[in-house]
């Protein structure tokens, strides 16, 4: 066994003393808080407290061991309280402008070698809010224009303006759970959009305006009806799921719409040499969405997301009927977005993708801000 310098032992006989110390410090101030609580109190008092025969430091009526209970407990009820998420608070009223361009050409009802409308550039605008009535129900307002110009030939062609149908749309809000709603949307439509869709008509100006407004369609990525079919009542019923997490929301949704023929009337029915052109009374598409956005920035508040949905053209106000394969009634469209959120303003980019189907040689950028009050 190694000898042991003078240092070192002394180091030891320095280290066993403190702990000496420290072990029999507490059974000092519990002798001499013992001793002072005997001297100031009647026998009466002290007779059986078990807190003057409890001998251990842990023991349930040790000194302090309800504070030291507390104090255990109180870093589990923080933990709790920070992992506890609460929804952004919803604000009452909102203005939106959203402004599109979009690029491409769409399809129209005719046979396959006549049904493009050539290469365009278009330009659509949207502005409207909502108004909370009460926390569960709220009332809307979208209003619709655009401009589009469109090729007709190698170095010449049309442009025009159009305006959509007007469109009234309620949401009443069922709470499903703290961060979890269900919104069920009603809308109708005020038939005034500008054009007039029948092949062949003699309304030169008619016909400009529902080609504009075809675009428009196809440009949303045939994602709103309601605004863009010319003499239609429109009727809109749908419902959602939403749900929100820490950094995290995710929604989808589905709709029905319903266009009402109001006076539309087709010019000639066997207009194109092949085929024929059927008015149905009424055009219906449903529209069905899913998709998810992620915080992706604190300060700035800024975000990341995508939106997926698949058209379904159940019927069209006019079709072509043919023995020719007509292009598919189904849409499936991709919207990338990012966006922002200053206060009372939340600015946010899209990239619309149609995939095939009748607006797929489209494409556009949405640019949407909303205003809250």
């Amino acid at each position: 066994m190694a000898a042991v310098s003078a240092e070192e032992a002394m180091r030891l006989c320095l280290a066993l003393a403190v702990g000496a110390v420290l072990v029999s410090a507490p059974a000092y101030a519990r002798d001499d808080d013992r001793k002072k609580e005997t001297q100031g109190a009647g026998t009466s008092m002290d007779t059986g407290d078990p807190a003057y025969t409890e001998t251990s430091d842990e023991g349930p009526y040790a000194p302090g061991a309800s504070k030291k209970k507390k104090k255990a407990a109180a870093p589990a009820r923080s933990k709790k309280a920070e992992e506890k998420f609460e929804p952004r608070p919803r604000d009452p009223f909102v203005v939106f402008l959203e402004p599109l361009v979009g690029f491409g050409s769409t399809r129209l009802p005719a046979p396959v070698t006549e049904s493009s409308t050539g290469d365009a550039t278009i330009l659509a605008l949207q502005l409207g809010g909502r108004y909370d009535l009460t926390p569960k129900l709220s009332l809307g307002l979208e209003l619709g224009w655009s401009t589009a110009s469109v090729e007709t030939a190698p170095g010449a062609s049309i442009s025009a303006t159009a305006f959509a149908n007007p469109v009234i749309l309620g949401e009443y809000r069922h709470a499903l759970s703290l961060t979890t709603t269900l919104p069920i949307l009603a809308g109708i439509g005020i038939p005034i959009g500008q054009g007039e869709p029948s092949p062949g008509t003699s309304d030169r100006v008619g016909a400009r305006h529902a080609l504009v407004n075809a675009l428009a369609d196809a440009a949303y990525g045939l994602y709103e009806p309601e605004l863009y079919q010319p003499e239609r009542l429109p009727i809109l019923l749908g419902v959602g799921l939403r749900h929100e997490a820490k950094g995290l929301e995710l929604h989808a949704s589905t709709k029905f719409v319903f266009g009402i023929n109001v006076g539309g009337q087709l010019q000639d029915p066997g207009y194109y040499p092949t085929g024929t052109l059927n008015l149905n009374t009424v055009a219906i598409r449903n529209v069905t969405l899913a998709g998810l956005t992620l915080d992706v920035l604190e300060k700035p508040d800024v975000w990341a997301g995508l939106d997926a949905w698949l058209a379904y053209r159940l019927l069209d106000p006019i079709e072509f009927e043919s023995g020719a394969t007509p292009p598919s009634d189904l849409q499936f469209v991709l919207e990338p977005r990012v966006g922002a959120r200053f206060d009372k303003i939340r600015p946010s980019l899209g990239f619309i993708l149609p995939l095939g189907g009748q607006a797929g040689d489209i494409w556009a950028i949405r640019l949407h801000a909303d205003y809250a009050f």
